[in-house]
Parts: C-alpha cells; sequence; structure tokens
C-alpha cells in the first residue's frame, strides 16, 4: 500500500510514510518483513513475497525523491540502519533471499517479464547501496561480497543495465575488482606497482620519517582541517606538497588525484594566510619596542593588521550565533582625526566590512579565525498575546543597539562584532576564558581584504567527502589506476546505451526529421542542409552527443557558446525519452553565465533556473532560485517539522540568554553566589546566609558594605597560611589569610567560568542541530523547484557552496562553458555522482585558471612541477605521461576579427583558424591610416613605490597619457559609441590609473572582476565624495555609452569594434612580467573586430618567444613604428603622424587636421573650428548673433545663432497702455501686440449692489461685470483666508478691483 502512495507522486504522502516507517512501530514492520527470508523457504513462497512485499518496500524507500529528500534523509538512514541489524545478519539473509528471488524471476520463462525484473533489479541495488554507504562494517563481511558476485552472475547484463551504478558503487565500497577498463589506449607496462617516491620528498602524517609535523598534518585529507591550526601555524617545517606526478604520489589513483588537488589547493589559499599570521605571532612574542618583521614579499596574500585587541565581551544572536565583541587600537591613519574623517576612512577603505575574513592571533600561537559580522543584533520575531514579553524583549534588543560596537565612534579604540567561522568548542572556551582588559596576552588582529572563506572552503570540503565516496564519474579517464599511451575511445552515455534509444535532432535540422544513434554510422549531409552550424560546429555537436565525456576546443571568435547552446537545445528535445533530469549548466563568471541562459532564454528554453544572487540580468531577475522557491507552499509534513524546530530554538535561546550574563563577566558576585550554592553550599552559607540586596551588599549595624569584596580584601593580618586549594575547600572562610581569600576566589571564578561554559557548549550545540534542521527544511523547498527545472545555471563556485543539494537532484548531463579557465578541483567537484555525460567547452590556448601562488604555476621553472593552474579540459586534451589522451574536436572558424588581426594569432597558435567572409568587409578604422598598428616607444615603467599596495603592480604614466589621446581622438570621428572602444592592460595598477584619468571625460565601466581585484590588491581608493559624483558613470554595465576599462584576464570572452592596449612594461631588463605567456597573449590579441592599437615597448616584449613572431609579422607588414599616423576624415591626404600625447592636441585637436573647418554650418555662418568629422561638425554651437525676426516686429533675437530662438518675441517694451487704461511699465514685445490679454493688477474701488457689511477688492475688469453673477470671495477671519462662493450677495458691498481679477474683502 505505502508504494502504490509513493508511486502517485504525492509528495506529502511520501513523507509521511517514510517518516512511519522509522518509528519504533515502523521499523517492528521491516522486522516481520525480514524475518520471512529465511534459508528453510521454498523458491516458489520466496518469490511470491519478495513480489509482494519485499519489492513495494525496496521501491517505496529507493524511490527517487525519497532518496533525495534532506528532510527525509535521518529517517531513512534509521530505516538503512536497521536493515542491517546487528553485525549485517539482517541485510546478508535479506539480501541473500532476494538475490535468488531475483535470480528466478529473470530465469521464469512463463512470467518473462523484463520491465518488472529491471525495476526489481534497480530498486533492491538501489536499497543495498545505501545499507553499504552507510555501515562501513559491510567492508569487512565477506557474505556482502559474495551477494554482490551472485547478483552479477544470476542477472543477465541486459537486465542490470538500469541498476548498474548502484552495483559499481557497491562493488567500489566493497573492494571488489576494479574500474571499467579504459578502451583504446595501450598500457604502460610497469614492473612493480609499488609507488617511487622522490629521495627528498617528506610524505605526509605518520609516512615522514620525522613525524608529523603538526596536529594537522594527516596522510588522510579527510581528516585534514581547511583552516590552519595553532600547531600548524607554529611548526617550522614545509607542508607536503604532492607533485604532478601520479607515479610519486603516496596513494594511487581517484585518491591520489583528489588527495593532491585539495593540498594544492589548500595551500594556495589557506597556505599564505598561515605565513602571515606566522609572521605576526612571531613580532608579539618579540619586545614591544622590537623591530617590525619586514613588509610582506612580492607573492604573499595581502593583510592588514590590527593591534592591541581585546575580547570585551561575549554575544549571542538568534540568526548568525555565537559572537564576541573585540576590540584594538585605532590604525595610526587616524591620529588626530574627528568623528566624521574617521568614519569616511573607514567606509572608504572597505576594511573590516561585514563578512570580512580575520584571524585572531596571541602571543601564545592561538589562532582563531572569525568574519566581520553585522553588529545589529537581529530583532526577536513578534508573538500573538505576548505584548509585555514582547515589549521586554524589544526593550532588550534597543539597549544591545545603542550597545553596537563601532568602528569609528571613539579616537583611540576601535570595535567591532566577530563570529568564529568554525564550530569549534576548544575555541569557545578559549574566548570565554581570555575575555577582559584585565588579560596580559598581546593579541592582534589580521584582516585578509578580498579573501572569503566561501569562495575556497566548500570546495575544498566536497574534495575530502569524495575521497571517502569515491563516486566521480569517468574515474578510468580522469585518473585511471594503469597508465596507458596513445589515445583512447570514448563510450556513449549510459542513458543513450538503453535498447532502442537515438537522438532526435530536429533541433539542429531545422525542424525536420534527423536521428542520431549513437554506435551508428551518421550521415552529414541533410544537416549540412539544414542546419546554421557550421561544418566543425557539426562535427563537435554530433561527438559530444555521443560521448560521455566530450571535449570541444573553441579558438577565440568561433561560436564557442554558440555550438554549446545547439547542444543543450539538442539535449533538451531528448529530455523525456532519455529521462535527463535537468541539465546543469557551469560557468566560470557570472557574466558569461548570464550569457548563455539569456540566449536560452530567448530561444524559448521553459523551466529555467539560476543559482547565485549575483547576476546582473534584469531577464534572469524573475528565474533566480531564491525568488521561485519563494512561491512553493510547504507540505504539511513540513510545515510541523518547522513548527517545532522553532519551537525547540525558542526552548534553547532562553537557555542560552540565562547563560549569557554569567559568561560576560563570570566574576559578578551574582554568578558567584548562584555557583556557590550549587557547589560548595557551605562557603555560600557562610558568605550569603544572611541575605544581601540586589546589588550584592549587606547592611549591619546601619551600614552597608559589598559582602564579597569585604570578605576578599578583609582577612585579619595574623592570619599568614598559603595553604593550596583543595584544602581549602573544607576550610572556614573566616579563617584564611588574604593570600588564600585571593586565590580561593580566583579558582571560583575559573570554575564558574568553566561550568558555564560546558553548559553554555551543550546548549550550543543544540542550536546547531536545530539550525542545520531548519537549514534542510528551508533546503526541501529549493530541491523541490531544482527537480522541476530543466536546465540549472550556476557558476564554479555557487556549485561548491550548493553541492549538497545539486547531488540530489539526479542530473544525468552536466555542461561547461569555459572549461579551460576552471581550476581542475572546481571542475571535479561538478561532476556529480549521477552524472552520465560531461560536455567541456573551453580553449586550453587562451587563459588558465586563476590561482594565488605563483610557485604553483605551470610556467614558473620552479612550479612546473605542481601545475595547478592546469585546468582538467587542458589536461586531458594534453596529457602527461601515463595518461590517455582524449579526443577532442576544435571549432575553426572565426567571426570577430579582421584577417589582419586573426592572422596574429592564427600564424602563432591556430594553424587551422579560417577566417568568416563576413570579417573581410569591416569598415576601416575612422580616424587611423591603419587599422592594426604597434606604436613602439622606450617611455620607462613608473618606479614602484615602496609602501603602497601598488608596489606589487605596475604602471606607466606616458602610455597612460598616449593612450588617453588615442581614446579621445576615436571618440571625435562621431562614429563610436563608447562601448564600440576598450582599453586593455595586464595590470591593476595601469588600470586604477586610466580609470581616473579617463572618467573625467567618459563614462567608465569596469567590470565586477576588475572591481573585486582592485579592492582585494588595496588599489580602489576612492573617496566618497569622488565615488558620489562618478555613480551615475562609474561601475554600470548597463550604461549603453560607457568606455569599458578592463584588465587582460577579466576580458576573456568580450570583445569591441576598436582595442587599445598598453603594455604598461618597459625597461632595460627586458621583463616583460605577467604578458610572457602565451595564454595571455592570445587573449589580448583576439579581442578587436575591426582595429587593435597597440602601445608598448617591443624591445621589452621580444624576449618573449610569441611577442616575437608577432613583432616580426608586424613589421613585414609595415605596421609597427614608433609614431601612429591619422587619418583626417575631410582631407585625407593630409599627412598626420603623432608619437607623442601632445601631438593630439596640435596636429588633430578636433579629431581631424590642424586645419581651419571650410564648411559651413546649417545655419550657414562659418565653422570656426580646426577641422573635424562630420557628426562633430554637424554638433558644432554657432556663436554668431542670430539675425532671425519674429512675425509682428522687426527686433533681432538676443541669442546667439545656435541656440534655439524663443517661440515669441522677448524683447521688453515701455509704457505701454492698457484697454482699462492705467499704463504697464514693461511688457514684452509679444504682449506689447496684443495688450487687450494682459491682466491688469492695479487696485481699484467698486460697490457690489445688495451689499453694505462688506468691502471687497476686485480687479478692474471684474468690476465692470454685473456683480449679482458668481464671484469668488476671500474672507478674512483671523489669520485663516477662506474661500467662499456666493451667486447673490445679500448686500451693496465696496470692491477693490484689479486686473488679475481675485477679491480680497473687508468690512464696509
Amino acid at each position: 500500500m505505502a508504494w502504490d502512495l509513493i508511486s502517485k507522486e504525492h509528495t506529502e504522502t511520501g513523507q509521511q510514510i517514510i517518516k512511519k516507517l522509522a518509528t519504533e512501530e515502523g521499523l517492528a514492520m521491516i522486522k516481520a518483513l525480514t524475518d520471512e527470508h529465511t534459508d528453510g523457504v521454498k523458491l516458489e513462497t520466496r518469490l511470491r513475497n519478495f513480489k509482494d512485499k519485499t519489492l513495494p518496500f525496496f521501491r517505496t524507500i529507493s524511490h527517487p525523491d525519497i532518496q533525495s529528500s534532506l528532510i527525509l534523509e535521518t529517517p531513512l538512514d534509521t530505516i538503512c540502519t536497521f536493515l542491517f541489524g546487528p553485525n549485517g545478519r539482517r541485510a546478508i539473509n535479506l539480501f541473500k533471499s532476494t538475490t535468488s528471488a531475483l535470480g528466478a524471476l529473470a530465469r521464469d520463462e512463463k512470467a518473462k517479464d523484463e520491465e518488472l525484473t529491471s525495476i526489481a533489479v534497480t530498486a533492491s541495488l538501489a536499497v543495498l547501496e545505501r545499507i553499504v554507504e552507510l555501515n562501513q562494517g559491510a567492508q569487512v563481511i565477506p557474505e556482502f561480497t559474495t551477494i554482490v558476485n551472485d547478483v552479477s552472475i544470476a542477472i543477465p547484463d541486459e537486465l542490470i543495465q538500469t541498476g548498474s551504478r548502484s552495483l559499481a558503487r557497491v562493488r567500489q565500497r566493497l573492494g571488489i575488482g576494479a574500474l571499467m577498463p579504459v578502451s583504446g589506449g595501450r598500457p604502460i607496462e610497469q614492473k612493480s606497482r609499488r609507488p617511487v617516491f622522490e629521495l627528498d620528498q617528506d610524505l605526509p602524517g605518520a609516512l615522514s620519517e620525522l613525524g608529523p609535523r603538526h596536529d594537522n598534518d594527516h596522510e588522510d585529507i579527510f581528516d585534514i582541517k581547511i583552516l590552519p591550526t595553532t600547531e600548524e601555524i607554529q611548526s617550522p617545517r614545509l607542508e607536503y606538497l604532492p607533485s604532478n606526478d601520479p607515479t610519486k604520489h603516496h596513494i594511487p589513483g581517484l585518491v591520489g588525484l583528489l588527495d593532491r588537488q585539495f593540498r594544492l589547493l589548500r595551500e594556495d589559499t589557506v597556505g599564505q594566510m598561515r605565513e602571515a599570521v606566522q609572521i605576526e605571532w612571531q613580532r608579539l612574542n618579540k619586545p614591544v619596542n622590537a623591530q617590525p618583521p619586514p613588509r610582506r614579499q612580492k607573492n604573499a596574500v595581502r593583510h592588514v593588521i590590527y593591534q592591541n585587541v581585546v575580547l570585551l565581551r561575549p554575544e549571542f544572536d538568534r540568526k548568525r550565533g555565537f559572537q564576541v565583541v573585540a576590540e584594538f587600537d585605532q590604525p595610526p591613519a587616524l591620529k588626530r582625526k574627528g568623528a566624521k574623517e574617521r568614519e569616511e576612512w573607514w567606509r572608504n577603505t572597505k576594511q573590516l566590512q561585514i563578512d570580512a575574513f580575520v584571524c585572531l592571533v596571541s602571543s601564545t600561537g592561538r589562532a582563531i579565525f572569525f568574519s566581520v559580522c553585522d553588529p545589529t543584533p537581529t530583532p526577536p520575531p513578534k508573538r500573538k498575546n505576548e505584548d509585555e514579553e514582547s515589549e521586554v524583549q524589544m526593550a532588550g534588543y534597543r539597549r544591545a543597539y545603542d550597545e553596537r560596537p563601532n568602528l569609528f565612534k571613539h579616537a583611540d579604540r576601535a570595535t567591532l562584532m566577530l563570529s568564529p567561522v568554525e564550530d569549534n568548542s576548544e575555541d569557545v572556551t578559549w574566548i570565554n576564558s581570555h575575555l577582559g582588559k584585565a588579560q596580559k596576552l598581546r593579541r592582534s588582529l589580521v584582516e585578509f581584504p578580498g579573501i572569503l572563506l566561501p569562495s575556497f572552503r566548500p570546495t575544498l570540503q566536497a574534495l575530502q567527502k569524495m575521497s571517502r565516496t569515491r563516486d566521480l564519474p569517468f574515474t578510468q579517464f580522469i585518473a585511471p589506476d594503469t597508465q596507458y599511451a596513445g589515445d583512447v575511445d570514448i563510450p556513449a552515455p549510459a542513458y543513450s546505451r538503453t535498447p532502442g534509444f537515438s537522438f532526435n535532432l530536429e533541433t539542429l535540422a531545422g525542424g525536420e526529421q534527423l536521428r542520431l544513434t549513437p554506435g551508428q554510422p551518421f550521415n552529414y549531409t541533410k544537416l549540412r542542409e539544414k542546419s546554421t552550424l557550421d561544418d566543425a560546429q557539426q562535427l563537435s555537436t554530433i561527438n559530444a552527443l555521443r560521448s560521455c565525456l566530450a571535449l570541444i576546443q573553441g579558438p577565440p571568435g568561433t561560436g564557442k557558446s554558440y555550438t554549446g547552446v545547439a547542444i543543450i537545445n539538442a539535449l533538451l528535445k531528448n529530455r523525456n525519452a532519455a529521462k535527463l533530469g535537468p541539465i546543469i549548466c557551469v560557468c566560470y563568471t557570472n557574466h558569461a553565465l548570464d550569457q548563455l541562459l539569456e540566449h536560452l532564454v530567448k530561444d524559448g528554453v521553459k523551466q529555467l533556473i539560476r543559482l547565485g544572487s549575483r547576476s546582473k540580468s534584469e531577464l534572469l531577475q524573475g528565474l533566480n532560485l531564491h525568488h521561485i522557491s519563494k512561491e512553493i507552499r510547504p507540505t504539511k509534513t513540513e510545515g510541523h517539522e518547522k513548527y517545532q524546530l522553532y519551537a525547540n530554538l525558542d526552548i534553547v535561546l532562553d537557555e542560552i540568554e540565562e547563560l549569557m550574563p554569567g559568561l560576560r563577566d563570570p566574576a559578578l558576585w551574582s554568578n558567584i553566589k548562584e555557583y556557590l550554592e550549587n557547589h560548595h553550599y557551605g562557603h555560600f552559607m557562610q558568605l550569603f546566609g544572611r541575605g544581601v540586596d540586589q546589588d550584592g551588599f549587606q547592611e549591619v549595624r546601619g551600614k552597608k558594605f559589598n559582602i564579597l569584596n569585604s570578605w576578599v580584601k578583609g582577612a585579619p593580618k595574623r592570619i599568614t597560611s598559603t595553604r593550596p586549594i583543595p584544602e581549602l575547600l573544607s576550610v572556614n572562610l573566616k579563617e584564611m589569610s588574604g593570600s588564600e581569600r585571593s586565590a580561593l576566589h580566583r579558582h571560583w571564578v575559573q570554575q564558574n567560568t568553566m561550568e558555564l561554559t560546558r553548559r553554555f557548549l551543550h546548549v550550543l550545540d543544540s542550536y546547531r542541530h536545530i539550525n542545520a534542521s531548519l537549514k534542510k527544511c528551508h533546503q526541501e523547498l529549493d530541491l523541490r523547484c531544482l527537480l522541476g527545472a530543466h536546465i540549472i545555471g550556476v557558476t564554479t563556485t555557487g556549485l561548491a557552496q550548493n553541492l549538497d543539494i545539486l547531488r540530489r537532484v539526479r542530473a544525468k548531463v552536466v555542461v561547461f562553458e569555459e572549461a579551460g579557465e576552471v581550476l581542475e578541483a572546481h571542475t571535479l567537484t561538478a561532476l556529480l555522482p549521477s552524472v552520465e555525460q560531461a560536455i567541456l567547452i573551453g580553449d586550453h590556448e587562451q587563459l588558465r585558471p586563476q590561482i594565488n601562488n605563483y610557485e604553483f604555476q605551470h610556467d614558473n621553472p620552479r612550479g612546473a612541477r605542481f601545475s595547478l593552474d592546469i585546468s582538467l579540459f587542458e589536461r586531458l586534451v594534453h596529457p602527461q605521461s601515463g595518461y590517455p589522451r582524449l579526443p577532442y574536436s576544435s571549432l575553426e572558424v572565426q567571426r570577430r576579427m579582421y584577417p589582419s588581426i586573426a592572422e596574429l594569432i592564427r600564424s602563432t597558435l591556430y594553424p587551422k583558424l579560417q577566417d568568416h567572409p563576413s570579417v573581410s568587409a569591416y569598415p576601416e578604422v575612422d580616424g587611423m591610416r591603419k587599422r592594426l598598428f604597434w606604436l613602439d616607444h622606450n617611455k620607462r615603467e613608473d618606479a614602484s613605490p615602496s609602501d603602497t599596495a601598488q608596489s606589487f603592480s605596475k604602471t606607466n604614466a606616458w602610455e597612460i597619457e598616449m593612450t588617453a589621446a588615442l581614446v579621445s581622438h576615436l571618440v571625435r570621428q562621431g562614429t563610436y559609441r563608447n562601448e564600440d572602444i576598450a582599453v586593455l592592460t595586464p595590470y591593476l595598477g595601469q588600470l586604477q590609473k586610466l580609470k581616473q584619468r579617463l572618467r573625467s571625460s567618459f563614462a567608465i565601466v569596469v567590470g565586477d572582476r576588475d572591481l573585486e581585484d582592485l579592492e582585494a590588491k588595496g588599489l580602489e581608493d576612492d573617496s566618497e565624495e569622488e565615488m558620489t559624483a562618478n555613480q551615475a558613470n562609474v561601475r554600470k554595465t548597463t550604461l549603453l555609452d560607457a568606455l569599458r576599462i578592463a584588465s587582460v584576464d577579466n576580458f576573456q570572452g568580450e570583445e569591441a569594434k576598436v582595442i587599445v592596449i598598453s603594455l604598461v612594461r618597459s625597461n632595460d631588463e627586458r621583463k616583460c612580467g605577467f604578458l610572457k605567456t602565451s595564454n595571455r597573449i592570445n587573449v589580448l590579441l583576439s579581442r578587436a573586430r575591426h582595429g587593435m592599437y597597440i602601445i608598448g615597448n617591443t624591445d621589452t616584449a621580444r624576449p618573449i618567444p610569441m611577442w616575437d613572431k608577432v613583432i616580426t609579422m608586424l613589421k613585414q607588414e609595415g605596421n609597427i613604428g614608433n609614431a601612429l599616423a591619422l587619418c583626417c576624415p575631410r582631407h585625407k591626404e593630409t599627412e598626420i603622424v603623432v608619437s607623442e600625447p601632445d601631438d593630439f592636441s596640435i596636429l588633430s585637436p578636433e579629431g581631424g587636421c590642424n586645419r581651419k573647418c571650410i564648411s559651413r554650418l546649417r545655419c550657414g555662418h562659418a565653422c570656426i573650428n580646426k577641422c573635424h568629422s562630420e557628426p562633430l561638425h554637424d554638433a558644432v554651437r554657432c556663436l554668431e548673433r542670430c539675425q532671425r525676426t519674429k512675425t509682428g516686429c522687426d527686433h533681432p533675437c538676443p541669442k546667439v545663432c545656435g541656440d534655439p530662438c524663443d517661440l515669441k518675441c522677448q524683447i521688453q517694451l515701455p509704457n505701454i497702455v492698457l484697454p482699462c487704461g492705467h499704463v504697464k511699465s514693461s511688457l514684452a514685445c509679444h504682449l506689447a501686440q496684443a495688450p487687450e490679454i494682459v491682466q491688469c493688477h492695479v487696485l481699484v474701488d467698486a460697490v457690489v449692489p445688495d451689499c453694505v457689511a462688506m468691502a471687497v477688492n476686485v480687479f478692474a475688469k471684474i468690476a465692470n461685470q454685473d456683480m449679482k453673477t458668481a464671484i469668488s470671495r476671500t474672507l478674512i477671519t483671523g489669520s485663516a483666508w477662506i474661500d467662499v462662493v456666493d451667486s447673490t450677495p445679500p448686500a451693496a458691498m465696496l470692491v477693490q478691483r484689479n486686473a488679475m481679477g481675485t477679491s480680497h474683502v473687508s468690512s464696509a
């Protein structure tokens, strides 16, 4: 019956059934079912029981929605653990019987039902997989191995296909056999399987001959803490770092690969932070007046140190949990600054902002990592019928708000709120025992700007988990146990090997019927006739569809994204037939992800969800998971679960609230009183037996005194004993000396602190457990949304952060864009266990993944043995010795660059690259003689300052001025909108100065990634006023008229009509810096469509082989020199050559030549400007006097010719007589021509008939009218004016009238 209900796909019913089965009553039912599976039962009875009872039960607990549910994880684990039974006996009996039943079912010729058998095999193996995963003891019980082998023998291959994944996982967990061998490659003969190590390699953990380096040095990465421990920070020994040679790993195969990726990635992110903390710890251990350690080295992580830290008090927030308020010295830059100046400094430097990552380090070496959190406490929730209690809570909240930490309030000391980033009871204990200003330890706070824990911790944790589960797909290609030489064959994805399946390719063939059957030849003729893809794109798409692991290389401009969208659309067409579930699309950057998803939405793709909050696309705002999940209603089970959890949370928070006063001040008399009452009642009675008031005072003979302080300080001088604490515990308090009383008091405080901390840790554990359960309840709604999606878009970082929920969506296909730019560790974590097909699209010849430590880079001779910046894509395309070489497809037709620009990368990197005919039709670059040119110079780069963050970047002032002049010249042509021009540079320091130089003339766009890099390096130093003034210009990537300035690394995947490049480096040492790698040079040279202009020193660049080839090609075509030829749009024959920034203002001041413009303006006047382009000429404002006149007068227009004339003549004429006889002293000409429309403002007296009570002031024009008609009167009543309408005045009124018609009423 349970299966009948669950099979109807009713979520709430399934939840209730599983929760019921996990209860004591449900487990009793399961026991009764398993007890029927005994050895003595006949096969016929066993088969009937299996069909009627066991199979429905297996299908119930193995249903995909049940298996993936977050809130059912615990009850389902309870069921599977119960099924395992004592020493696995229950599971052994159950699956022995199940195996024989499955075999009988498969052999039953009379009732041959392949579908039922396939379902039975799939469900049974899924349950067995979960049981084995949960119970590691199964690995040492031989009967489980026997069961697995019997299943493999009893069930034919064609029937076991649907359960093959579960069977493989069980075999892997039990250590049975090897992974599927690689086909096509030739194994390398090995004399021994024993790993060979370098002689000087110091292995990890207990494998080291010297023993473990510290308490965080382990041979198993699963045991390594992500953040460095105190011992690790203090350790003088170098960490174990495995090389990229698999024969030298201390663990072979997949686990060895994961081990290497984890250790190198951790060292790249955490290692440099560890070294910075270690240096500060060493400084703290030196005398106060000792010389500080030298500044950080070139490749060290940027960090900021705040000194003399004091932990003031602990706090607890209902959302953020345990927190602590820290105080430290204001930075030296704030000495003698006012509060407003301090506030502005903290805001502009962006230091210690919310979520900033910091480390507290003490002179003892203790290091605790925190994140800076919002000091505003979370307000308590509103509760019905609890007004009085709520008021008390809100009063406490307001007090907490008023006392919140503040960075700038005090001149000498700053305070902030910190939250530990790890759930470590030892850290909480240490914090609670080191509170207050009385502590003598020297402590500092080390901040790591630009580093966010969520950017690397989820990936490292995922690698750790994978090292245990070992559930990475395609392991035989990615991390084979056997070394191979040569190419290998890639099989079709598992879902496509189902009998009768073939791909429907209508979306590729323009709606025509076209089929692709994996393993069968494919006719490309029909596809070529109907498809919009070129030949290489077609071949790449077909190869991708029929490969379980597909690699597509796309040189610049060849349509990688376009091909990716075509593949995704083809997969969506076959989604139902292949039961694909959601297709996960992974991109490295938010910008690329937005572009891909927008393209899919515009193609009509439905059911698309984007993960992550950093999308800039308005089109995708409504498709964000956070937005969609709000529309999902929880089931009753989920609602009840949340209600219970919140009720438990309130209880826990109340307990914590009771403990906090004692934790904040354990020496407070009331805390000591409570401690003594509970633990030393005799001493309690001696001190407090006579009673004390609410302040701890006792009155004796009319005088009040503090009972506790009086006892500590009031010892008789005659007593001088110094007994130990254990003895003092039984001594009368009055018979103790002063030193004994102080010692015992300290003991009470210490023990009270320990007791309170112990109780607090217990409650804190409950709080964290409840919060984790609440998170699962919220994620359950997210999961339901994702399971209904056709496309899930996510960045590599977002995927790592949401890995737990994405593992549950059962996605069979994952598509990677920018795969060559993604770290292998990130790609590995994105290969979810359910994935049957991975399509990697990228270009290993463009940018490699970005890492922090130069010592791990492939192009560094010292870092080549690590090569952490080699992506999985590149490793599979160009494998090192011993790894199989996977086939890959290449796109060949570029549609971006003019042929002469494309030739620079075709001759150096892509010999097969072809030009689409459309690129040859690009127009010339307006204002320039050549569309491609290198302006060679020998102006030296700027000297690096020694005391700023810019010392780690490079700038060149001459190139900045030259770039600004060239960009201005191009814009003056009037044919380029600003977004058509982009300025690129390899250095952030140069980018910052270019931004400052150009933003006064242009709206500047700096991409998000460049902004993050600038801030991380401390180079984003705009003041608040500058930021406000440029708010409309800077950082708005939606501006259509904005000039884009970017670093080379953050411009991959983008393009512009004209690219201006500042190479920066120019030195006698001929050091080329960042642009010494072909990958960066490739990206730099392949962004331009119509034209590209390079400003740089060829002597500095020429030592680099690729630059040498490029320079040679440019010289052969005459596209290099020390002067740049401009072209006047009107006088094309005029020769204009510039070699200095000032030459532009002299020779081409308006974008043309330096002749005077000879064309007439539209008004007919001569143009007084220098020669310029037609659009600029049309925009010239004529400054001659306007000669146009108006109808009815001959007055000349007083404005300049270029300004629009007034519609009517505004010349003022004197003494104009109005029709009423009054004279207007001054009137505009057009009014003087029609005086009858002018209202006179002169007041006159008039008598209103039938009104004797009031005198009314009216305008002359109204006084001549019949006063019996309706008039508007304004009565004066006190100080108020009241408008009254009266159609028949009762008596005569005296009226003062004027030309405006307003009535002023007064007494007659």
